[in-house]
């Protein structure tokens, strides 16, 4: 063996003992430290919210209550939200604030345009008529977009399979930090009211903070995300008589690919809001329809079974509906419990 060889091999055995050497300093300085994912729900709650609620443009309204569109920043991503204001006289300390949640839309760009006209019309026509209710009860509401959505910047999160209302979860959370820029809203008195995946990403958002005094799950996503990978991915699957391992990785399989390319260690369960129910401080209202299937009606009995077990304040509707979006008298009729709910809890 040439002794250029052997000059290699020795070059190569010292730069793996020193890269090694590396490696277990930076294991021996972690050791007793806890590597928290920023995309867990530890990660939400350790991070710092900062926002600005800035005016864009005014939108259609009527006598009832103000429509405005408004921007702020979420990690550097511009994000537009619907305001619709009372058009009663303030109260003294200001409007009670709803956030409203909305949930999943097949193509993120075209969430708030209207179908029949094409039109630029948040909230669009499927949720047309649910802020603009509690507007017209009292409440100052507040629908994000969410990021990707409309013409909210951040378009490749939308591609991010079940991590996905973990983003938007972000999305409101830096919304409500940004809610002291609204002159007219009472700052003690925030609720939320999500519907669908809204429900997933109201329930990362009470886990992270203790700011909303009340929160209200229309057909909610309250399942974990292996039971939603399971359920849609047989939704979906024309071959879904059986399941097993294989099919479950087929089910599974984007997803697996989004964690792999995160950029750090990241454990699915640690995102689960089912998993920390006994945190939950906020009492909650669900409502769900008992024969729809767009999402589960047994989610919403699993999860108020967790409730009752961990002691928390809550209330559970059932409407007997395969609609996923309650319409005309039930709509209604979850509007009124809701306001009925969050009068509890404004003190």
């Amino acid at each position: 063996m040439s002794k250029l060889k052997i000059f290699k091999i020795c070059l190569f055995f010292s730069m793996l003992s020193s890269c090694q050497n590396r490696i277990n300093r930076v294991e021996k300085q972690a050791v007793g430290k806890k590597i928290i994912a920023p995309i867990s729900i530890e990660g939400l709650r350790q991070r710092t919210y900062e926002a600005t609620l800035q005016f864009e443009h005014q939108m259609r309204g009527n006598d009832k209550y103000a429509a405005d569109v408004w921007s702020y920043c979420s990690d550097n991503l511009k994000v537009y939200t619907l305001v619709n204001t009372p058009s009663t006289p303030k109260p003294e300390k200001g409007f009670p604030v709803l956030i409203f949640g909305h949930g999943f839309h097949p193509n993120p760009p075209k969430y708030g345009f209207s179908m029949k006209t094409g039109e630029n019309w948040r909230p669009g026509d499927y949720y047309r008529g649910i802020p603009e209710a509690y507007a017209e009860k009292g409440f100052l509401v507040i629908t994000p977009d969410y990021r990707g959505h409309n013409t909210s910047e951040g378009l490749a999160f939308t591609k991010t399979s079940y991590l996905v209302s973990t983003y938007y979860a972000i999305d409101v959370l830096h919304l409500i930090s940004a809610l002291s820029s609204l002159k007219n809203a009472d700052l003690t008195q925030i609720f939320y009211v999500g519907h669908s995946m809204g429900g997933d990403i109201g329930l990362k958002t009470i886990l992270a903070t203790k700011k909303i005094k009340a929160a209200s799950l229309w057909s909610a996503v309250c399942a974990s995300t292996w039971e939603q990978a399971l359920y849609y991915g047989k939704y979906y699957d024309k071959n879904g008589e059986k399941t097993n391992p294989q099919t479950m990785k087929q089910y599974t399989a984007k997803l697996d690919s989004v964690v792999q390319n995160l950029g750090f260690k990241y454990n699915i369960d640690l995102s689960n809001p089912v998993n920390y129910v006994s945190d939950i401080s906020t009492p909650i209202i669900l409502h769900h329809g008992r024969r729809e299937t767009s999402v589960p009606y047994s989610w919403s009995e699993s999860f108020v079974a967790m409730l009752f077990k961990h002691q928390k304040a809550f209330e559970f509707y059932t409407y007997d509906t395969e609609d996923h979006l309650f319409q005309n008298a039930m709509r209604m009729q979850a509007v009124e419990r809701d306001i009925t709910f969050f009068e509890k809890y404004k003190k």
